[in-house]
């Protein structure tokens, strides 16, 4: 019997074959059709090719495929697709740019790429659908047992009877009550016996069942003959899937938030990013925009081009954060928020602020080490106040450095917090944004601000 390793492996090898298939049919078509940017220097073409063909390997390797998951879904197809062609422009721009190439028809070249990532979407989804109908039919199965009873146990045995998700659910090993469509195989007492004499690729344990002495013999059991063992808490309030087990000297214990920036190396390339980022925005950049907004500020309204403000940062900390004035000078500034047709706030204040202009001097503070390019925006000190007695998990938010631009700005929570509800979404998604951090996910945010500061956002006041 294949282990399920090999069948994962197998699986995602034909994935990647179909893949590369897909990505080199689809450029030969545009070829064809003369959808390529040039076609007459055959040489070129084939060099092209031959370069695409690298960089797509590179970025397979740095992305890799999901879709072979159990848990797979089309969104999460569609994201890693969506890496996969990011991480290839960049490799491919640089492969390019080291070899010294230039290639002609840069427009047409980046429509040739959308085509081809945007075959392979399709295809992906398409396998996708393959395999889950392939597994309701009985094949690309896991064999699993439950042994336990429970609310959770239910849970997890009704996912796994619908053969859909690519189980198949031999039976439950109980002394409690169980739904009548599973078929019972004994009460604990018989779980060595029958696993001696039969064969099952996973078992799923509720952690109520044994206790450490009880459970030695199946962990020696399932070692032996190489079967994989989960447990199944006993509630879904107390372990999520964001809960994260750590280890403490020769204790095991578990982080009711998962915290990718927990992670030295994560920590280390994510500082990485910001610094490069914002030194080269403020060698290149900055004393361009400083010097334009310098003089129509000074122009349109009395005082200081620069406000400083404390705010609230990462641990909970102050710290004193930069903008470009775009407000009259007024007292209430630590106090109230921004409102829309707020008198404080001048034409050309209004211009900033609807177009992210404001906030480019905190490229300073994520220098400095105050910020990030990308987090939780910073609230004023007497909003940390107020909000961290109405809401019992606001403060989570400062477990990470504050950011320029963050998932809650981008996704519809920015502007005025009228109410406690207001605060506590932006505050839910601020740490959604903490929870499921990587690297892509600061890129795609990134480009989502850029377009928003292009277009403009009907709540930035």
């Amino acid at each position: 019997m294949k282990s399920p390793n090999n069948r994962a492996f197998i699986l995602s090898s034909i994935i990647t074959v179909i893949d590369w298939l897909t990505f080199n049919a689809v450029l030969l078509l545009c070829y064809l059709f003369n959808i390529w940017p040039y076609t007459d220097d055959h040489i070129l073409v084939f060099s092209d090719v031959l370069i695409a063909n690298i960089s797509y390997f590179i970025a397979h390797l740095f992305v890799g495929i999901t879709l072979h998951s159990r848990s797979s879904t089309p969104a999460s197809v569609l994201r890693n697709t969506s890496r996969t062609a990011l991480m290839f422009i960049i490799v491919n721009a640089a492969v390019l740019g080291m070899a010294h190439l230039v290639v002609p028809g840069f427009w047409r070249s980046l429509f040739v790429a959308s085509v081809v990532f945007g075959s392979i979407s399709i295809e992906r989804l398409l396998v996708r659908d393959l395999l889950k109908k392939m597994r309701g039919a009985g094949r690309n199965q896991m064999t699993t047992v439950i042994i336990g009873y429970g609310y959770m146990v239910e849970r997890v045995a009704e996912i796994m009877h619908d053969q859909w998700n690519g189980y198949q659910l031999l039976g439950i090993f109980s002394s409690g009550e169980i739904n009548d469509k599973y078929k019972r195989l004994g009460n604990i007492d018989n779980v060595i016996y029958w696993l001696e004499n039969n064969s099952v690729d996973e078992i799923y344990i509720a952690s109520n069942v044994y206790n450490d002495d009880e459970i030695k013999p199946l962990l020696k059991l399932c070692y032996r003959k190489m079967i994989r063992l989960y447990y199944i808490p006993r509630s879904h309030s107390a372990y999520n899937r964001h809960t994260e087990v750590l280890e403490m000297g020769n204790v095991y214990v578990m982080a009711q938030y998962k915290e990718p920036l927990m992670s030295t190396k994560q920590r280390v390339k994510k500082r990485a990013f910001d610094v490069f980022f914002s030194a080269f925005f403020l060698v290149f950049l900055f004393p361009w925009v400083l010097l334009i907004v310098a003089i129509i500020t000074k122009i349109t309204m009395p005082g200081p081009i620069f406000f400083k403000q404390k705010r609230t940062g990462y641990d909970g900390k102050d710290f004193t954060c930069y903008k470009f004035r775009s407000m009259k000078i007024n007292g209430d500034s630590d106090k109230v928020q921004a409102t829309q047709g707020d008198p404080r706030v001048t034409k050309w204040g209004r211009f900033m602020r609807h177009t992210n202009i404001d906030e480019l001097p905190q490229f300073i503070n994520v220098l400095m080490g105050d910020m990030s390019i990308v987090g939780p925006r910073p609230h004023m000190l007497a909003h940390t106040e107020y909000y961290s007695e109405k809401i019992g998990d606001y403060m989570i938010r400062h477990y990470v450095k504050p950011g320029i631009t963050g998932w809650a700005q981008t996704h519809g929570e920015r502007g005025e917090t009228k109410t406690v509800d207001d605060m506590a979404r932006r505050v839910e998604k601020d740490i959604w944004y903490i929870e499921h951090w990587n690297f892509w996910l600061d890129i795609q945010i990134i480009f989502k601000t850029i377009k928003d500061a292009i277009v403009g956002d009907d709540k930035a006041y």
